[in-house]
């Protein structure tokens, strides 16, 4: 009965031991502060991750500062690398903020 009453009782220090650690940590180790920046390419969004066009797959992509809409295609599947930009169609984002024109 000895030897299990040490067991348990070893396990509970090495718990309390480890619980102390925990809430010790934040007043011994300084905190990391993390600041986000919205990146470099932050006015494009992607539309389809997965678009076929011209027989060809690849990113579908919108330009949000002037309403351009741009595909990658995707290279082999080997070496996953894309192609340059191909401009597809120009999106009149400025018309959403007029009033709606009634069907005609």
């Amino acid at each position: 009965m000895k030897g299990t009453n040490r067991i348990v009782t070893a396990a509970l220090v090495a718990i309390v031991i480890l619980l102390a650690v925990i809430a010790i940590r934040p007043y011994v180790i300084p905190e990391f502060t993390v600041t986000a920046d919205a990146g470099r390419f932050d006015y494009v969004q992607i539309i389809a991750a997965t678009y076929l066009y011209q027989g060809r797959q690849g990113v579908l992509m919108l330009d949000k500062r002037n309403g351009n809409v741009w595909f990658t295609a995707r290279g082999d599947n080997v070496n996953i690398s894309f192609t340059d930009p191909v401009f597809i169609v120009r999106v009149p984002l400025e018309k959403l903020d007029q009033q709606p024109q009634p069907p005609q």
